[in-house]
């Protein structure tokens, strides 16, 4: 219909629409315009029929995860990245108690998209590895201790929790606690390591009040009654730091219900992922993560994969945003 329109060979329209070196700006703009003013849109499966991609990017997230707003956050900043090429982002939700490797090999094998992203790393990820074993083209929110370099965008954890841990000092804590639920996974090494080196020397040790939930054991309300017998025998550390608002959220309902006070009897830092916080009392101090940015790089250290570019050239690791 273009061809007929314009008077130009189906081929050179279709030069023109994928913006090939050898067709004049002049023929392009044209050929564009034509196709705008008829709704012309690339039909995928002949598309990939002929190119043997997909044009698909499939992000695999656990529906479990206690961070608040975090999948909505990442898929609206990659999002913005794939609005202007040819691919489209597929949501693949992990049902609880699922193996998310099983969907790993499963789109890998049939090859159902061209690139995979990924969160909740662990430090010897199965899933990672799998990808990379087939020359899959994958990126990671976050590290893994894998000896073959993979493309990733990870938070700074070790910085957050240094700088938290030294902020909690400097309001008097000698005693942290450290809340994350995933202790196997990488995010809560760098934690620990940040942790750590900040009261190294310091008049300061760390609490053993930290996650003891089973598998599949709602983290967050285990966190809330664990606070509310930990005030109320007075085994509370006095200050804590949390890896997400839901954390921090049910630290405060627990302090409160026990009949003590945030900010007097119990210091909280937590992780900042969303507005959340901001509409909190009392006010608490965060570490902010922009998952909307996380997003936008994820996105663009794919295409850069896909394209075939060297994972050693494609690892960022954001720096945490302090808000006391």
């Amino acid at each position: 219909m273009i061809a007929e329109r314009t008077g130009f060979a189906v081929t050179t329209v279709s030069k023109a629409l994928r913006d090939a070196p050898n067709i004049s700006a002049k023929t392009k703009k044209y050929v564009r315009s034509i196709a705008d003013e008829i709704g012309y849109q690339p039909d995928r499966a002949g598309v990939s029929l002929r190119t043997g991609k997909t044009y698909k990017i499939a992000l695999l997230m656990q529906l479990e995860d206690e961070i608040s707003d975090f999948s909505r956050r990442l898929i609206l900043g990659m999002a913005r990245i794939f609005e202007s090429t040819p691919y489209e982002l597929v949501f693949y939700p992990i049902l609880p108690d699922h193996d998310e490797l099983d969907e790993v090999i499963k789109i890998v094998r049939n090859r159902l998209v061209d690139g995979l992203v990924l969160a909740q790393t662990a430090p010897d990820d199965p899933r990672v590895a799998y990808a990379q074993e087939h020359n899959f083209p994958v990126v990671t929110h976050g590290r893994t201790a894998l000896e073959a370099p993979h493309a990733y965008y990870d938070f700074d954890n070790e910085i957050f929790a240094h700088q938290a841990a030294k902020r909690l000092m400097e309001l008097g804590c000698n005693e942290i606690g450290l809340l994350a639920p995933e202790q196997h996974l990488t995010y809560f090494q760098h934690l620990q390591t940040g942790l750590e080196r900040a009261i190294m020397g310091a008049n300061c040790e760390i609490s053993n009040f930290r996650a003891q939930v089973k598998p599949g054991e709602d983290y967050v309300r285990w966190l809330r009654e664990a606070t509310i017998e930990a005030v109320q025998e007075g085994t509370m550390p006095k200050g804590v730091i949390c890896s997400g608002e839901m954390a921090a959220l049910a630290v405060m309902d627990g302090v409160k219900s026990a009949g003590g006070e945030v900010g007097s009897d119990v210091q909280i830092i937590s992780r900042k992922t969303s507005s959340l916080l901001e509409f909190l009392h009392p006010r608490i101090d965060w570490v902010e993560e922009d998952l909307i940015e996380a997003g936008e790089h994820l996105a663009k250290l794919l295409l850069q994969r896909i394209q075939g570019v060297d994972p050693k050239q494609l690892q960022i690791i954001g720096s945490p945003a302090i808000g006391w």
